[in-house]
């Protein structure tokens, strides 16, 4: 301002604003000690770690539920049995006549072991299902029904599974599925799934203790002493 120019201004004191206190509880109260710095950071990546988690076990879930086929849209391929095995589902697109369909469905194993005249005493037990399940997502989503399932026979002389390829000759296309691979696969993919959860959760919750922790540390005192 132009009086502040002039001497009589010049000779008055300028008013002092005093100089706020080191020690003065409000800056105390603002102030974060280095332990809570840490923790707030700690507990942040912990959390964060957890919500990672539950990204991970979602697409462990959606792994779980997926279909490895061994044939698709297929009338003739071959199967393959290394070890001990419990057998095969085969599928059909939904609206054939599925009856007709298994009976013009034969499988060829080793040994000349066959299904052919199975309900007469063939050699490879190939039962027949033709049904719609529509509890199964899987059959809805591809337009699938079950046509039937066989199981691996024995080798002669011995429990184990007779090893080696086996030919599937049919009068339609068929899906393929491995029972025994599926049904591991599903209980690894879910078993990860509630693995991944519950550490999530232990993340989680160990990550927000942290950052409560972090606030009790805040400094009330001295600026941060």
């Amino acid at each position: 301002a132009p009086w502040a120019q002039t001497p009589f201004a010049a000779s008055c004191p300028q008013p002092r604003l005093p100089r706020p206190r080191l020690d003065s509880p409000c800056l105390g109260a603002m102030a974060i000690s280095k332990a809570s710095k840490i923790l707030f950071v700690v507990g942040s990546l912990l959390s964060l770690a957890g919500i990672i988690c539950i990204i991970v076990s979602k697409v462990a879930g959606d792994w779980a539920g997926e279909i490895d086929w061994k044939a698709i849209d297929q009338s003739s391929f071959t199967l393959s049995v290394y070890g001990d095995h419990c057998g095969f589902a085969l599928y059909m697109k939904r609206g054939g006549d599925c009856d007709s369909i298994y009976s013009n469905t034969v499988i060829d194993g080793p040994e000349g072991k066959s299904s052919e005249g199975f309900l007469g005493g063939g050699d490879i037990n190939f039962y027949k299902d033709c049904k719609i399940d529509d509890t199964s997502e899987m059959e809805k989503e591809e337009n699938l029904m079950l046509v039937g399932h066989f199981y691996i026979p024995e080798k002669s002389g011995t429990k184990n599974s007779l090893t080696g390829d086996y030919k599937v000759r049919s009068s339609a296309k068929l899906w393929a599925m491995d029972v025994c691979a599926e049904f591991v696969e599903a209980v690894g993919g879910i078993m990860a799934m509630l693995g991944l959860l519950a550490l999530a959760i232990a993340l989680i919750v160990i990550g927000l203790i942290l950052c409560c922790v972090g606030c009790c540390c805040l400094q009330s005192g001295k600026g941060g002493k």
